[in-house]
């Protein structure tokens, strides 16, 4: 069966000289990405680097992560990826717990890594790293990759605890390529490319770039998502596939000049997060005249295991611009009641996946994996219902989810309606213990600067829209509200201070 490393062989044998990577002035082809990594490889065996040991890689978005990334491939090693948002007791966690020999960093993280770091493994600065290639033999032997191996481990943001390695093997990552294939086919046209804006620690991020490079086709690689500067690049550089949270949407509708830029190369805006408004939808189609698409997946799932495309992301669509689309064959969703019996349309329960690219365990988390996992299919535990077409709609995290005098309420929903308040800059809602209820709703409030909560207009407000039960009547307000690393909203620290 395939593997990362026979994939990247067959896209530099289709288009050897093609541009694979492109970041800032720096270029490499596909011929000089299998060679440097080769060298790199080849690198790695001569420092004593052995199948299925662990290297792990802390840097920004460069042309190195997908060197070192085919590198570790070729030596048969693991990479595991960090965060370089967190914090040197966060990283050090995640190098201690995956148990990496080797971390490759980039000089400008040299601060977050902690004495302790320091002498719990080597430590290799990515801008030397053609250094250690010119020390390794070209004759050093390297062991073949088999499809069930893993090859990649990538942390878990650790809403509710500490995170948990997801450890992901050769044929999930080559099966997330193909289903990006089956839904992106003008990757194999002449010129295809994507940007990635994301980071590429996350698992979307490097999926849209493997999805891109084992169709031969050249992955540019940025560190900003600056609505200017996304917008030049774009225009620039022709390219036929970027990711872009809404916020960044938004603002580069809002460049006084966006419409004198051309943007004719792009087919496809995948729109990060869930759902998308259909006034925004209105406004991009007739700017950027593409198409748009929503996904949902998870690290353990290997990305998106649903996808809305652009056929039905469109201004008309209703209902449907609110779910995350339809499941990506052969993958199979099903909705599970607490008692793992599936549950009827439109009905809300727990979201099982089941996939030929689900994680393989929690690394070195027997309970947690076995806890993930029921009837072959992984516990997503998010609660969310498919309706009668097929169609998934994600309501909640189940463990969000506040009982309040008897009705099961998502937060999600009633924060969802705050949004769309002019005053409301973000907003998450929780539960607070209650003796006549169970549960009361708190709502956790930004406002826009100069503007004043009043907590009965708000109570009005939401009325039209929610049922009762769901409308908060207890409120507080913060300049910000507390996020890790990964921009989740951590409601645990909110259920400490306002629960």
């Amino acid at each position: 069966m395939t593997t990362l490393v026979t994939a990247l062989s067959e896209a530099v044998s289709t288009h050897p000289e093609g541009v694979a990577l492109l970041y800032s002035d720096q270029q490499l082809n596909f011929t000089e990405l299998d060679e440097i990594s080769d060298g790199l490889a080849r690198a790695l065996v001569t420092q004593g680097i052995e199948p299925g040991d662990r290297i792990a890689v802390l840097d920004r978005n460069s042309l190195w992560f997908f060197v070192i990334l085919f590198a570790v491939m070729k030596a048969r090693a693991v990479l595991v990826t960090v965060n370089f948002r967190l914090a040197p007791p966060e990283v050090d966690f995640i190098l201690r717990d995956s148990g990496s020999k080797l971390l490759f960093v980039g000089e400008h993280f040299d601060h977050s890594l902690t004495d302790a770091t320091r002498g719990s493994c080597d430590i290799w600065l990515v801008e030397t790293l053609e250094r250690a290639m010119r020390a390794a033999s070209p004759d050093t032997p390297l062991p073949p990759a088999s499809a069930g191996d893993a090859a990649v481990q990538m942390y878990t943001s650790g809403t509710t605890g500490l995170p948990k390695g997801v450890v992901l093997s050769h044929v999930a990552m080559v099966n997330a390529a193909k289903a990006g294939h089956s839904v992106w086919p003008f990757l194999d046209d002449p010129g295809a490319s994507v940007l990635a804006t994301m980071p590429l620690f996350h698992i979307a991020a490097c999926n849209l770039g493997l999805a891109a490079l084992l169709k031969s086709a050249r992955v540019d690689i940025v560190n900003e998502a600056d609505p200017t500067f996304v917008a030049d690049w774009l225009s620039q550089h022709r390219n036929s596939l970027v990711p872009l949270p809404e916020t960044v949407i938004h603002g580069m509708l809002e460049l006084p000049d966006i419409k004198d830029r051309d943007f004719s190369a792009l087919r496809t805006m995948l729109v990060a997060g869930s759902g998308i408004a259909e006034d925004l939808i209105k406004r991009a189609t007739e700017t950027f005249d593409c198409g748009f698409a929503l996904s949902y997946g998870s690290t353990e799932t290997c990305g998106g295991i649903t996808y809305l495309g652009p056929g039905e992301c469109v201004q008309g669509a209703g209902k449907k611009l609110t779910s995350a689309g339809t499941v990506m064959q052969p993958s199979r969703i099903e909705i599970q009641n607490q008692e793992g019996e599936p549950c009827s349309p439109n009905e809300v329960g727990e979201i099982v996946c089941f996939s030929d690219r689900l994680m393989e365990e929690y690394w070195n988390r027997p309970d947690a994996t076995r806890a993930a996992f029921r009837g072959g299919g992984y516990r997503s535990g998010d609660a969310g219902y498919l309706d009668e077409d097929g169609y998934l709609y994600v309501v909640d995290r189940i463990k969000d989810m506040v009982i309040s005098g008897g009705e099961n309420i998502y937060p999600a929903e009633i924060e969802q309606i705050f949004y769309t308040h002019s005053d409301v800059m973000d907003a998450a809602v929780i539960g607070r213990p209650d003796p006549r209820w169970g549960e009361a709703l708190v709502a956790v409030l930004v406002m826009r600067q100069g503007a004043e909560l009043d907590a009965d207009a708000m109570i009005d407000f939401l009325r039209p829209s929610l049922a009762g039960y769901k409308i908060p009547r207890l409120y507080e307000v913060v300049e910000a509200l507390p996020r890790n690393a990964t921009g989740k909203v951590l409601k645990t620290t909110l259920r400490e201070r306002f629960g």
